[in-house]
């Protein structure tokens, strides 16, 4: 780091809140140096770690002076090497109240921009996303936009629809902010994908409906009309080879298309509230149903009638 910028960065650490004015300044400064390496990035942390959130224009300028070295200033240009990513995952596990938001946003523009990156930055950038919810101990909304920019930035040869691991993540995240006075969003955002997760785990075929049950479809947009999400679906999951996947087991698949079947007919003399219970009682959970896990269940009614019944004798 030249003495120039390692001057700059004393001087801005010894500031505790930053004004626009002062923001501004320090833009035009530190751009006037240039942010080179990651030593000099270093630095730049370090001061985000006192500063952030303490203007926008900071945040800001924080996010666009990390994105233009690790995408432009270093070879190859607008990709993210091994190096690259264990330094940036470093960087933002270090803090011992969480993930900052600045560096999270930081993360999800380096994945969005990028013309590649190694597959584990985007898983955690949806593990720092859910971090800062527990943190909190609340979904807000801007956490849980956080979340669901994290599962649709394109990073590594990441899977068409929510993978296990993804979805494991959402219901241990659910489950430590069951009861909190979550934004109504993390219940929507929660029912889609882990409904997106299952209806790709019991199709017969998934990838032979790409676009239907890729993640964008799901949960790039969240304003779809509800009773439309599934047009070419719902009336083909009691055909053969559906849950097989998940039983294992012809048997208990037919079963279960027999279950999904026989429940679509009389879908609408069930109430939400008692096909949730019914549903966590034929999966062995025995405890209270969460908003998000009752919205998950009020998604499938809509969307695929039966199908949550022949999931639950199907697993």
């Amino acid at each position: 780091m030249d003495q120039g910028f390692e001057g700059l960065v004393a001087q801005i650490s010894n500031v505790v809140k930053v004004s626009e004015y002062d923001a501004h300044l320090f833009a035009t400064e530190l751009y006037g140096h240039g942010i080179e390496s990651l030593t000099d990035a270093d630095g730049l942390f370090n001061i985000n770690f006192q500063l952030a959130g303490s203007s926008p224009v900071w945040d800001r300028l924080f996010i666009a002076a990390i994105k233009d070295c690790l995408l432009v200033q270093s070879d190859p240009r607008n990709w993210v090497s091994e190096e690259e990513a264990d330094w940036l995952i470093d960087k933002i596990s270090r803090g011992p109240t969480g993930p900052i938001a600045s560096e999270v946003d930081l993360l999800l523009q380096v994945i969005r921009y990028a013309e590649g990156v190694p597959e584990r930055l985007g898983i955690f950038a949806l593990e720092a996303a859910c971090a800062r919810i527990t943190f909190l101990g609340k979904a807000v909304a801007e956490d849980v936009e956080r979340v669901r920019r994290a599962l649709i930035v394109p990073a590594g040869e990441r899977s068409n629809w929510i993978t296990a691991h993804e979805a494991d993540l959402l219901v241990q995240t659910n489950d430590l902010v069951a009861h909190a006075l979550n934004d109504p969003s993390w219940n929507d955002l929660f029912a889609r994908a882990i409904a997106n997760r299952l209806m790709a785990r019991a199709h017969p075929d998934p990838a032979s409906q790409p676009e239907l049950l890729s993640r964008e479809h799901w949960i790039g947009d969240m304003r779809p009309e509800p009773g439309t999400f599934l047009e070419d679906v719902r009336s083909a999951f009691t055909e053969d080879g559906w849950f097989h996947q998940i039983s294992r087991d012809e048997a208990k698949a037919q079963a279960a298309r027999q279950v999904a079947r026989d429940s679509a007919l009389r879908e609408a003399d069930v109430s939400v509230d008692d096909e949730a219970a019914w549903f966590l009682a034929r999966v062995g959970a025995d405890r209270s149903v969460s908003l998000a896990e009752r919205a998950l269940i009020d998604f499938l009614k809509v969307e695929a009638p039966g199908f949550a019944q022949g999931l639950a004798i199907a697993a």
